[in-house]
């Protein structure tokens, strides 16, 4: 009998064709109505009108096409873009929930550049626009094209205003109130700063700042202070966390990015503090800045590394800075400007 439908081919069409759309509708269709289909992280609020407008430049320029904005549940993904920092295990790679309000989502495929779903907690306001501005400048092996245009191009908050309008039509929470201010906040704003302040949103809506609370004792010296092979550790841990991108290769920082670790400033200040802040700094970040009494740069804001480096790995770090220091202040003075380029 059921052989028999072989031999009608207009009939099997039809059985085939209810049967793969009864299919369809129970697998795909149906659960996308459902409401655990689209979940929200707890807090999850809209993106500013500034931060809205510097998605807009973010898809207009194709930034889609080089960069990714996912950091998926694998362990290698994890830690390549810092989701170990967060404190909770769900934070340490991206939630479908963090993306609720997201249209069109900008996830992305190809990973030409890194991955920028953690930028927010990764970089400065200061490191953003020195590389907008020139990319090679602070990553010299990059290949991104500059967008110092972009300092030079006023937001449109009319433009801005009618994206939220619409984005309110599709469920997104923006208020009247949020469009009546959308004006004030744009008011003087470039696309470099849209554009920037969007970076600075990009997976804050889940905590992967890590854990805080380091305490800093600055009587405690470094135990690898006079440890040759501790050094050349800390030089090769410098280079391998991609240190020199904002404070340059050899630890002389880079104007507007990051400052000068081997001269006698310190957070912003004059006068050098012991080697126990420099270890707090690079174990905590730029939350230990209120600790220390200092206040740094104003947006300036250093990741902290104590989930990723152990505490001899950090004092390692210190220890060839403070080498460094040395070797450099027991050289003429026109033998160290000649060794970096200034005659």
């Amino acid at each position: 009998m059921a052989g028999k439908i072989y031999s009608k081919p207009i009939a099997f069409s039809i059985v085939v064709t209810v049967t793969v759309l009864a299919g369809s509708i129970a697998m795909m269709a149906y659960p996308m109505l459902r409401s655990e289909m689209h979940p929200k992280v707890e807090g999850l609020v809209p993106l500013t009108s500034l931060e809205l407008a510097g998605r807009h430049v973010y898809q207009r320029e194709g930034c889609v096409n080089c960069h990714t904005q996912t950091v998926r549940p694998l362990q290698s993904e994890v830690v390549r873009y810092k989701g170990n920092r967060a404190a909770e295990p769900s934070g340490r790679y991206s939630l479908a929930g963090e993306f609720a309000y997201d249209h069109p989502f900008l996830w992305g495929s190809k990973r030409t550049g890194p991955d920028l779903a953690f930028e927010g907690w990764l970089k400065s306001a200061a490191w953003q626009y020195a590389h907008f501005e020139d990319p090679q400048a602070v990553v010299p092996r990059s290949n991104m094209p500059a967008y110092r245009f972009l300092k030079e191009r006023e937001v449109d908050a009319d433009e801005m205003r009618g994206h939220m309008s619409a984005l309110r039509r599709l469920g997104v929470p923006y208020t009247d109130a949020d469009l009546a201010g959308a004006a004030e906040q744009l008011r003087g704003k470039t696309e470099m700063d849209a554009i920037v302040a969007y970076m600075l949103s990009l997976g804050k809506a889940v905590d992967r700042g890590g854990k805080g609370g380091v305490e800093i004792d600055l009587e405690e010296k470094n135990p690898l202070a006079t440890d040759t092979a501790a050094i050349a550790k800390g030089k090769q841990l410098f280079d391998a966390q991609a240190c020199g991108a904002c404070h340059g290769d050899e630890a002389h920082g880079q104007e507007g990015v990051a400052p000068d670790l081997l001269d006698d400033e310190f957070l912003g200040e004059k006068g050098d503090l012991p080697d126990a802040a420099y270890f707090g700094m690079i174990k905590g970040g730029s939350e230990v800045k209120q600790q220390l009494g200092r206040p740094g740069l104003s947006d300036g804001g250093m990741q902290g590394y104590g989930s990723e480096l152990s505490d001899e790995d950090i004092w390692s770090i210190v220890a060839w800075l403070r080498n460094q220091k040395g070797h450099e202040a027991s050289e003429a003075p026109h033998e160290e400007a000649a060794e970096h380029g200034n005659r």
